[in-house]
C-alpha cells in the first residue's frame, strides 16, 4: 500500500497505486449500494425497476454525484474548502467512477433494481477478496495482524448461525432439531474461518463468502420480488422478498465497507480504526434513516395530497438553493482538525451538506439545460357527494420554466446581502485616502438624501404639485442619471482592481476607499431610482429594455468581477492585504446581491417583468402549491388547500411567544438577580415545575372557563394565543432560570468593579451570556405548543376548511380611548392545523384523511421552520458572544 496514504496531510501523488484505487471504488461502492438499499427499502426506487425507466433512476443518480462531486471538487481547487485527505479523494473519485459505470450497466443490460444490486455485491466481495489475497501473497505492503480478532469472529459467526437456520429451514421445512446442524456448520465454520487465520485472509475471506453469497442469491433471484416464506401456522405474518432484498443488501454493503476500509489502510491498528469508524458511520446514517422513520410514515401518507399541483422552475428551485449552497460552503471552510488518521472523516462530514446541496443543483440544471422538465406523476384522493372517495391524477413537477418571482430574488438577496455585509466588516480607514473620492462620497449622499426629500414631496403633493408637471418632466431624466450614475461607480470600482501597473493585490489595498465607494455609492444610487420610479410613476425604456433593472443588472456582474478579482489576488498576497481583499470580494458579493434586489424591486413596482437572455425575472414566479397557497373550495372538484389553518398556526405561535417570552425572562431576571434567594423563590420554582407539567386539556378548560367570558364570550384566536402562552410560560422561566445561573459570578463582578450599574450589567453582560440557553428553552416551548390540540377545541371550536385566511394586520384600528389599539380579527375564530389534523383523521369531521395527513406534514414542516429560526439565532448569538 502506498506509504503516502499514511500521512492524511499529503496530496496524491506519483506512488498512488491501483491497489489503492481499487479500494477506494470498493468503498465507495458499499456506500452507493447501501443508500440504494435504503431507497429500495422505503420504495422510493421500485426493486422490479428495468428498462428505460432503470437507466433513467440512474442517470439521475449520476446527474446528482456530479453536482455533489463537482461542487466540492470546484472549491477544493479554488482553495475555497481544501481538501487535504488522500482517501477522501480517492472515494470522491470512486464514487465518480462507480455511478458512471452503475449508470453504463443500467443502459447496457436489460435487468432489474435488484438484479444490479446483486451484481454490485458480487463486484464488492470480489475485490475485497482480491485485496486480501494480494496481502497474503506480498503482491503489495501492508501490516497485518496475527487475527482479525475474537469480536470479528463472534460476529460473523452470528451471522453464520442466522444464515445457516435460514438455509436448514427451507431444507428441512421447519424442523427445528434438522435445521441446527446446518446452522452450527455454518456459525462456526465462518468464525474459524475469521479467527484462524492472518488478519489479512481472516478479513477478506469471511467478507468475500458472505457477501458473495449474499449477491448471488439477490443476483440469481433465489430470494426475489414474489419469494415470501411464512414462519408458521400460528404467526400472522410473513418475510417477503421486497422487504429482505434491502436488507441483503445493506447488511452486504456494510460488511463490504468494513473489509474493504480494512484492507484499504493495510490492516493493523490503522486499518481496524479505518474499519471501524467507517461502520459506524453507515450505521449513524442507518439510525437516522430509523428516527426520520415517523417523519418519513406521515410523509408517505400525505405527500400525495400535500403536493398535488406542485409546480416549480428549475430556475427558481436553483436561486432558492443558493443561501443554503452558501452556508454550506462557509461550514466546509472550516478546519476539519489535526492531521491525524481520521482528519478525512471530519473533511467528508465538513463537505457533506455541500455535496449533497451541490447534487441537487447539479440534477436542477440538468433538468434546465436538457430542456425536459421532470414530472412525477401520481394520484390523490379527496372525498366528493356522500363521502365517496375519487381518485384524481395529478403530478409534481420540476419545469424549465426560466421565470423567477419577484418575491424569490427579493428573500433570496436580500438575505446574500445581509449575509455578506457581515463578512465584509468595513474598509473605512483602508490604504490611501484620496479626497476627491471622499467628495464624490459626499455628493451620492446628498444627491441620495434630495432625491428621496423630493420623492416625499410628489407623495403629499402629488405628481403636478400646485399644477406643475414636476414628475412629467423631471421623473424619467433624475431615473436614468441616477441609475447611469450608479453603474458607473460600480465600473469604477471594478476599474479600480483591473486597471494600473502594480499588482492587482497592492491596487486592491490602496485603493480599497474607491471600491467601497463605488459599490456601496452604485447601489445606493440605483435604490433611489427605484423608489423614484412609482413615485414619479414613469418607467423609461430604451426600445425593448427597461433602463433601470438593465443598469441594476450590469452593475450586479460588475460588482462579482470585483469579488472575482480581489478573491483571485488574494489567494497570492500577504496576511494583511489577503484580509483587506477578502473584505472587497465580501463588498463586491454583496453589491452584486442588492443590486439583483433592486432589479426585482423595479419588476415589483412596474409591473413589468425584465430579461436577461434566457431569464426573467417576473411578477410572479414558477412557485404553485395549491396545498399551502389556496384556500379551501367547498363546492370544487378540486379540494383547495389549507391556508387558512396555516396563517392561523403561524399567529397563534407568534402570539403565544409574544405574550410568554417577555413575562418569562422578565421574571427569570427577577427571580435570579433581585429577588432573594429563600422560601418565595423555592415556592415559585416549584410552582413552575408543576406547571410545566399541567395536562395541557387543563389549559385549555382554563381558556374556555376564564377566559372566552373576558373576550367577547366567544371563540377566538386572542383566546388560543393566551392559552398558548400559559403553556409556554413555565418552561421560558425554567430554563432562562438555569441559563442566567450559568453565567459566572465573575462576569457580574467584573462589571460591578468597573462602576457599571446593576441593570446596566444584567443588560449588556448577563443577559447576552444567557441568551442561548433563553433561545433554546423557547424552542422546545413552540415544539409543543405548536401542535396542541386538546386546548385548542376547547377555545377556537374544530373550525375546519376556512375560506378566507385570518388578516391580523390589516385588523389593527387606532381608536381615541382605551385601549387606543382594537382588532376584530383577534376575536374571531379561524382553523389551525391540529385541530385541522384531529377533526379530519380521528374524529372524521369533514374533508378525506388524505387531507388530514398532508396537514399533520405541513404542521411538521412548520414547526420544523420554527426550529430552524431558533437554531440559527441560538448559534449565531453564541458565535457573537465566543466571538466578544
Amino acid at each position: 500500500m502506498s506509504e503516502g496514504y499514511v500521512d492524511e496531510t499529503a496530496l496524491v501523488g506519483a506512488e498512488s497505486n491501483y491497489y489503492d484505487r481499487a479500494l477506494d471504488a470498493a468503498i465507495a461502492l458499499a456506500i452507493v449500494s447501501f443508500l440504494l438499499g435504503l431507497l429500495t427499502l422505503v420504495t422510493v426506487v421500485s426493486l422490479d425497476t428495468s428498462g428505460a425507466a432503470l437507466s433513467a433512476v440512474f442517470l439521475r443518480l449520476l446527474a446528482l454525484g456530479v453536482g455533489a462531486i463537482g461542487a466540492v471538487g470546484i472549491a477544493s481547487a479554488l482553495n475555497v474548502v481544501p481538501i487535504t485527505s488522500r482517501r477522501v479523494r480517492g472515494i470522491g473519485l470512486g464514487l465518480l467512477v462507480d455511478l458512471v459505470g452503475l449508470a453504463a450497466l443500467a443502459v447496457l443490460l436489460d435487468v432489474t433494481v435488484a438484479t444490479l444490486l446483486g451484481i454490485v455485491l458480487l463486484l464488492e466481495a470480489g475485490i475485497v477478496g482480491t485485496a486480501g489475497l494480494a496481502s497474503w501473497w506480498g503482491i503489495v505492503d501492508t501490516e497485518p495482524s496475527a487475527t482479525p480478532g475474537l469480536l470479528a469472529g463472534v460476529a460473523f459467526g452470528g451471522v453464520g448461525l442466522v444464515i445457516g437456520a435460514a438455509l436448514g429451514g427451507s431444507l428441512f421445512g421447519g424442523n427445528t432439531v434438522a435445521a441446527a446442524g446446518p446452522a452450527l456448520v455454518a456459525g462456526v465454520g465462518l468464525a474459524v474461518l475469521t479467527i484462524a487465520p492472518r488478519e489479512d485472509v481472516g478479513t477478506a475471506l469471511p467478507v468475500a463468502l458472505l457477501v458473495g453469497l449474499l449477491g448471488l442469491v439477490v443476483a440469481t433471484g433465489t430470494i426475489g420480488l414474489g419469494w415470501i416464506w411464512t414462519p408458521g401456522p400460528d404467526i400472522d405474518g410473513a418475510f417477503t422478498g421486497q422487504v429482505l432484498v434491502p436488507l441483503f443488501v445493506l447488511l452486504g454493503s456494510v460488511v463490504a465497507s468494513w473489509g474493504a476500509a480494512k484492507s484499504r489502510a493495510g490492516f493493523g491498528a490503522r486499518g481496524r480504526q479505518y474499519g471501524a469508524y467507517l461502520t459506524i458511520y453507515l450505521n449513524a446514517v442507518l439510525m437516522v434513516a430509523v428516527m426520520v422513520s415517523i417523519v418519513a410514515f406521515v410523509t408517505m401518507k400525505g405527500v400525495a395530497y400535500a403536493l398535488h399541483g406542485f409546480t416549480v422552475g428549475a430556475v427558481s428551485a436553483l436561486v432558492v438553493l443558493t443561501p443554503a449552497l452558501v452556508l454550506a460552503l462557509d461550514f466546509a471552510r472550516r478546519k476539519a482538525g489535526t492531521a491525524d488518521w481520521h482528519a478525512g472523516a471530519r473533511q467528508f462530514l465538513r463537505v457533506a451538506p455541500l455535496a449533497a446541496l451541490g447534487s441537487l443543483a447539479g440534477l436542477l440544471a440538468f433538468v434546465q439545460v436538457a430542456g425536459d422538465a421532470l414530472e412525477v406523476p401520481f394520484t390523490y384522493t379527496v372525498f366528493v357527494e356522500g363521502r365517496q372517495e375519487k381518485v384524481l391524477d395529478t403530478t409534481f413537477s420540476i419545469t424549465t420554466d426560466p421565470t423567477v418571482g419577484t418575491l424569490v430574488v427579493v428573500f433570496v438577496g436580500g438575505f446574500l446581502l445581509w449575509y455578506f455585509l457581515r463578512k465584509y466588516g468595513s474598509l473605512r480607514g483602508v490604504g490611501t485616502h484620496v479626497e476627491r473620492v471622499a467628495a464624490v462620497e459626499r455628493w451620492v449622499g446628498l444627491a441620495m438624501g434630495a432625491t428621496v426629500v423630493v420623492g416625499l414631496l410628489l407623495v403629499f403633493l402629488g405628481t403636478a404639485p400646485f399644477g406643475l408637471p414636476v414628475a412629467a418632466l423631471l421623473g424619467a431624466p433624475l431615473v436614468v442619471v441616477l441609475s447611469l450614475a450608479g453603474l458607473g461607480l460600480v465600473v469604477a470600482a471594478l476599474g479600480a482592481l483591473l486597471v494600473g501597473n502594480d499588482a492587482v493585490a497592492d491596487r486592491g489595498r490602496d485603493r480599497a476607499q474607491m471600491v467601497r465607494v463605488g459599490v456601496f455609492g452604485g447601489l445606493g444610487l440605483l435604490a433611489t431610482a427605484v423608489f423614484v420610479q412609482p413615485v414619479a410613476a414613469v418607467n423609461p425604456t430604451v426600445g425593448p429594455v427597461n433602463v433601470v433593472p438593465a443598469l441594476a443588472t450590469a452593475g450586479a456582474v460588475a460588482s462579482l468581477g470585483v469579488a472575482a478579482l480581489s478573491g483571485q489576488a488574494a489567494r497570492s498576497a500577504s496576511v494583511d492585504v489577503a484580509r483587506v481583499l477578502r473584505r472587497e470580494g465580501a463588498l463586491g458579493l454583496a453589491g452584486a446581491a442588492g443590486l439583483l434586489v433592486v432589479a426585482a424591486v423595479h419588476v415589483a413596482v412596474t409591473g413589468s417583468p425584465f430579461s436577461v437572455g434566457p431569464l426573467t425575472i417576473g411578477y410572479v414566479g414558477t412557485l404553485s402549491w395549491p396545498m399551502t397557497m389556496q384556500t379551501y373550495i367547498p363546492l370544487g372538484a378540486e379540494p383547495g388547500g389549507i391556508l387558512p389553518a396555516v396563517v392561523g398556526t403561524v399567529w397563534l405561535v407568534v402570539g403565544a411567544g409574544l405574550f410568554a417570552v417577555p413575562l418569562g425572562v422578565g421574571a427569570a431576571i427577577f427571580l435570579t438577580e433581585y429577588a432573594e434567594q429563600g422560601r418565595f423563590t423555592a415556592l415559585v420554582e416549584v410552582a413552575t415545575n408543576a406547571l410545566w407539567s399541567t395536562p395541557s386539556v387543563v389549559f385549555g378548560l382554563f381558556g374556555a372557563a376564564f377566559l372566552i367570558p373576558r373576550l367577547g364570550s366567544k371563540e377566538s384566536i386572542m383566546a388560543g394565543m393566551l392559552v398558548l402562552g400559559f403553556m409556554l410560560l413555565p418552561l421560558v422561566l425554567i430554563t432562562s432560570r438555569e441559563a442566567i445561573k450559568a453565567v459566572p459570578d465573575e462576569y457580574r463582578d467584573a462589571s460591578a468593579a468597573l462602576g457599571v450599574s446593576e441593570w446596566a450589567t444584567i443588560r449588556s453582560v448577563v443577559l447576552p451570556a444567557s441568551l442561548p440557553g433563553v433561545i433554546t428553552g423557547v424552542i422546545l416551548g413552540v415544539g409543543r405548543i405548536a401542535g396542541e390540540t386538546a386546548p385548542l377545541i376547547l377555545v377556537m371550536s374544530g373550525t375546519l376548511n376556512s375560506t378566507q385566511a385570518l388578516d391580523v394586520l390589516g385588523g389593527f384600528t387606532f381608536v381615541g380611548q382605551p385601549p387606543f389599539v382594537y382588532n376584530d380579527a383577534l376575536l374571531e375564530a379561524t382553523a389551525a392545523l391540529p385541530t385541522q389534523v384531529w377533526a379530519v383523521i380521528a374524529a372524521g369531521v369533514s374533508g378525506s384523511p388524505a387531507m388530514g395527513w398532508a396537514s399533520a406534514l405541513v404542521l411538521l414542516v412548520v414547526v420544523l421552520t420554527f426550529y430552524a429560526v431558533g437554531i440559527v439565532a441560538r448559534t449565531y448569538f453564541r458565535r457573537k458572544l465566543n466571538y466578544e
